[in-house]
């Protein structure tokens, strides 16, 4: 996974890509950091096209507006919000399987060929 520094660099991922999916953490949280292993194992099975960046909100805390918990998982859709997950279940395979069958459901109702 990349790590967004700047918000010249989130514009220009959001705009160059269809799909992106951004994890928004804290460093110093130990809630982000059990997130993080989901979205690593998320990322493993997500469709190529799929971007998947990192934002930490102490380092850029301008690119995390919007975000009120954190860890906080965002998929965007040419540019858009279309799905967010605040917060985490604290099992990992819960939290995987969750977010998978969400973010499924979402793709399908929007009638997107992507995978997760």
């Amino acid at each position: 996974m990349l790590e967004v520094a700047s918000r010249e660099e989130f514009i220009r991922a959001l705009r160059a890509n269809d799909v992106v999916m951004i994890e928004f953490y804290d460093p110093e949280s130990r809630e982000s950091s059990e997130f993080s292993y989901v979205v690593k194992e998320l990322s493993k099975h997500a469709d190529p096209r799929i971007l998947v960046l990192r934002v930490n909100v102490k380092k850029t805390p301008e690119l995390g507006v919007g975000v009120r918990t954190i860890p906080c998982l965002r998929i965007y859709y040419r540019g858009e919000v279309i799905f967010e997950q605040q917060g985490y279940f604290g099992k990992f395979d819960l939290d995987v399987y969750v977010l998978r069958r969400s973010i499924r459901s979402v793709f399908n109702s929007m009638n997107l060929g992507y995978r997760i």
